[in-house]
């Protein structure tokens, strides 16, 4: 891992946000001493199993759900159509 001063990051911010993109980790530090790592985000999963349990504790969608759902589509009125077409 690079350390560089709280100075030096400041001075080429960008530069070391490019560096970390490409997957360098960056300690900071402030008179000699470590305040701050910087690093890509960690992306955070759940297992397949935590899944399953957070939908068998999720309430019951009622009867009615569905028509719910159709009335307030309707009340939006019409999604306009996109001006950038995938």
């Amino acid at each position: 891992m690079v350390r560089l001063t709280a100075t030096e990051v400041a001075r080429s911010f960008s530069d070391v946000l490019n560096r970390v993109a490409q997957g360098e980790e960056i300690e900071v530090t402030r008179a000699g001493a470590p305040v701050a790592v910087i690093t890509t985000p960690r992306t955070r999963f759940i297992s397949a199993a935590r899944f399953r349990e957070l939908l068998a504790t999720a309430p019951p969608v009622d009867d009615d759900f569905a028509d719910d759902v159709r009335r307030i589509r309707s009340e939006a009125g019409q999604v306009p159509e996109s001006p950038w077409p995938s």
